[in-house]
């Protein structure tokens, strides 16, 4: 009898098993269906038909067939029923996923559209579109609900823990929660250029605790997390506070994060969300009061800390300590166009203000003098400035070479601190125009706002 080689032959119901093992022949549609069941297909294409012999009078015997049978059976080759629950179904884990995920994206769709990949591929579960709530006057002019739809996406990855492996009072006990996620996740994580979530769901408590990854890594490593990585590889253990619950609030509070395109053109190595040439271009007169909350917001980001404010006319005097340096070039003072190709073209000189800080707020549109009023709370001002040594800057609305700028260099070369080292500094709108492109922040803030008289594009 010629040995077959080692895999399974079926041509009506004839089989083969084993490695040098004899074909048999054996009849009835149960041993057919137990073949079916493991995956072989009787009859196909291309395979040849095993030899038939009478099981009954074969020289392989029963023993030898109930061998070969017992081997499949612990090689998971054929089982019937048992090889299927071995192939497919679902564990406690998976249980507790399909539970937990569909609530925490139920909880997200309450501050915007939950969105997703089509394919885990990335390590994330789910995310959600930012969309800030406010009202749109109705045609009965009453306020409707109304959400506005955000530059900005944050991403979740989801993980679970048991009652059985946490209880209650456990949680309650603990500080953080310790998780074990893949090295090569975390730092894919925490250089993605969207905010990326890491939230729990712990089942004896219902409740979701989850912090930003970034926050997590430089909490937990600080600037040695990729020093720390380059050795490591496979799973690496992260805690997440207890007290970090993902709630409405909480999720509600997610749309001060922002998206942002980095792929244009930078500014001295910088991305600036935009492609306008910060020492070329030139904003057109804004109104007076959009022109004042810029100015007072390029202030606030370099941490202004304000002391009193008091108006006068057209003018606002703002006194307190700028923590940050205020540094700016005025487009007014730039080359904007090239001799030759690879010519350099010159720049304006760096000007910059810190520390304690006297500021003069002028939203006139071209002016040619100050009242009377404006003149004497100017004086009272600038003496003060003087009496406490502070650095001295007004804020025009006009250009910087513009009849204002003109009024407001004579006038201050004939105060008190006209004379001091240093003396002030103004600002027009091309040195205001400079801050605000180059405050990526208050640029992004103020965008759908803003009219440009003179834009010129970074290449």
């Amino acid at each position: 009898m010629t040995p077959l080689p080692a895999e399974m032959l079926v041509r009506g119901s004839s089989f083969c098993v084993g490695s040098q093992v004899s074909a048999i022949s054996l009849k009835g549609k149960g041993w057919l269906a137990l073949l079916v069941g493991i995956g072989v297909r009787p009859g196909r294409k291309g395979i040849p038909a095993a030899p038939r012999f009478d099981f009954q009078n074969s020289q392989v015997g029963s023993q030898a067939v109930i061998a070969a049978r017992d081997r499949m059976f612990e090689r998971k080759i054929a089982v019937g029923a048992g090889t299927l629950a071995g192939m497919v179904g679902m564990g406690e884990h998976d249980a507790l996923e399909n539970r937990y995920t569909p609530r925490f994206e139920a909880l997200l769709s309450e501050s915007g559209v939950v969105v997703g990949y089509r394919r885990d591929r990335a390590g994330i579960d789910t995310g959600l579109h930012l969309f800030a709530r406010e009202e749109r006057t109705s045609k009965n002019q009453d306020g409707k609900p109304y959400w506005r739809a955000l530059a900005g996406r944050v991403w979740f990855q989801l993980k679970g823990i048991h009652e059985s492996t946490m209880s209650a009072d456990k949680f309650r006990s603990a500080d953080h929660i310790t998780i074990t996620v893949d090295s090569e996740h975390l730092k894919f994580w925490y250089a993605a250029p969207e905010p990326v979530y890491l939230v729990v769901y712990i089942e004896a408590v219902d409740l979701f605790v989850g912090t930003d990854v970034r926050e997590l890594v430089e909490r937990q490593w600080g600037q040695s997390f990729y020093a720390s990585m380059r050795e490591r590889n496979g799973k690496v253990s992260v805690r997440v506070p207890t007290t970090a619950l993902m709630n409405p609030l909480r999720i509600a509070e997610l749309v001060d994060h922002r998206s942002m395109r980095i792929d244009g053109p930078a500014f001295r190595g910088r991305p600036l969300g935009h492609r306008m040439d910060p020492l070329r271009s030139v904003l057109a007169c804004p109104s007076a009061d959009l022109w004042r909350r810029i100015a007072m917001r390029i202030l606030q980001v370099h941490d202004f800390r304000e002391a009193s404010r008091e108006p006068s006319g057209e003018l606002t005097f703002v006194r307190g300590v700028l923590a940050q340096t205020l540094l700016w070039q005025s487009p007014a003072l730039a080359e904007y166009g090239y001799q030759y190709a690879d010519d350099v073209r010159d720049e304006p000189v760096p000007e910059q203000i810190f520390g304690r800080t006297f500021i003069i707020l002028d939203s006139a549109r071209d002016r040619t003098a100050l009242s009377d009023e404006e003149g004497r709370a100017l004086d009272g001002f600038l003496n003060k400035a003087a009496a406490d040594d502070a650095s001295v800057a007004v804020f025009f609305r006009g250009h910087d070479l513009s009849g204002t700028g003109g009024l407001w260099r004579s006038t201050l070369h004939e105060s008190v601190v006209g004379d001091r080292n240093g003396g002030w500094r103004q600002l027009g709108l091309e040195a205001l125009s400079s801050l605000v492109l180059t405050a990526t922040l208050v640029y992004l803030e103020f965008a759908p706002d803003l009219d440009w008289e003179n834009p010129h594009y970074l290449h």
